[in-house]
């Protein structure tokens, strides 16, 4: 009987004990190269506010911070070793951020359940999204299989004004073309918003509003002014539509109305930056300049990084070489904003 020399059984053990070292560095580092291609995108789920997807890492904190999440809802097991750690790294920078961390452990292995609070605790995770002040913000490891069980509970069981109203669900065929939409819109690709938005038949209250921004970027005004009468119509208390429609009378040249209409947003929101802008630029066309310079002086107030309103004040003033474009002064065609898939507000300029 053949027995492998000790230099072999040696050689094998440490290679054992390597590759195990390195699998458990892989899982503990959820978003290096080896778990990159496997991790899911960051999505909507079918109730405004919350949001669904992977194990967040310190990067991807600071861009849930910038959308607003305040709480995360963690579907890590703590009985699994390597998840105890990961969630106990979570807590520390949820803490650091200002966000809350609650647990819901639903056990999966490469999409296989255990545990017997598995079916209980996706429930509980989803209305404790729904519960959660600010954005919440749903994950397991990998987004792919807890998450999305959640996420199925949410499209099945919840009925949502986010939604075309009391008695509309999202589908999933509906999440998926709206993330398709926001995606194309933040690249640019208006049209490819459009084609994707027309595959949703019962547009809720964030599609119909990344539709009236898409068909505005476009110079599709009519269209673009039917689609955000629509949010408006439904969900009156939507700034962001009111918004929308105000550009839509400043582009069309219509600048009493357009003064009307920033003038009703500002009255809910003092310090909503895109209506601030919007009135700048209508107080500069009216050809009041000293207004319009205090409205984009308290533009830079709120938001010092804004490169329009610096822009415009420099044509207010007459310096440099903006100066000669003064006469022919345009807003950036949409300083107002559409609020993406996750709630999150990204600038149009």
């Amino acid at each position: 009987m053949y027995k492998p020399s000790k230099r072999i059984v040696v050689a094998v053990l440490l290679l054992g004990v390597v590759l195990g070292t390195f699998g458990v560095w892989v899982l503990l580092h959820p978003a290096s190269i080896f778990v990159q291609p496997w991790r899911a995108e960051r999505a909507a789920s079918p109730v405004d506010g919350v949001m669904v997807g992977p194990y967040p890492v310190e990067q991807d904190f600071i861009e849930l911070k910038k959308r607003g999440v305040t709480t995360i809802i963690s579907l890590l097991e703590p009985n699994v070793p390597y998840e105890k750690v990961l969630l106990d790294q979570e807590r520390e920078r949820a803490g650091r951020y200002g966000m809350t961390v609650r647990n819901f452990p639903m056990g999966s292995i490469l999409g296989q359940k255990f545990g017997d609070a598995y079916a209980t605790n996706s429930k509980a995770a989803a209305q404790a999204a729904i519960d959660a002040p600010g954005v919440a913000y749903i994950h397991c490891y990998l987004g792919l299989h807890r998450a999305r069980n959640v996420q199925e509970y949410l499209a099945a069981q919840v009925k949502t004004t986010a939604y075309g109203g009391s008695t509309a669900v999202a589908s999933a065929a509906d999440l998926d073309n709206e993330h398709i939409a926001q995606t194309a819109f933040d690249a640019g690709d208006f049209p490819r918003s459009l084609a994707a938005l027309a595959k949703i038949p019962h547009k809720g209250q964030r599609a119909a509003r990344l539709e009236g921004w898409s068909y505005y970027r476009l110079r599709r005004l009519p269209e673009a002014r039917e689609a955000f009468q629509t949010v408006v119509r439904a969900y009156p208390e939507d700034n962001d539509a009111q918004v929308g429609l105000a550009y839509v009378e400043l582009a069309s040249g219509e600048l009493e109305q357009a003064e009307a209409a920033f003038a009703r947003v500002l009255a809910a929101d003092p310090d909503e930056v895109s209506a601030i802008t919007g009135l700048g630029h209508v107080r500069y066309r009216q050809g009041r300049r000293d207004e319009a310079r205090q409205q984009f002086s308290r533009v830079i107030e709120l938001d010092p990084g804004n490169g329009e309103a610096d822009e415009m004040l420099k044509r207010i003033d007459g310096t440099g070489a903006s100066a000669q474009r003064a006469a022919d002064a345009e807003p950036a065609h949409g300083a107002g904003r559409a609020r993406n898939e996750e709630g999150r507000e990204s600038w149009i300029s």
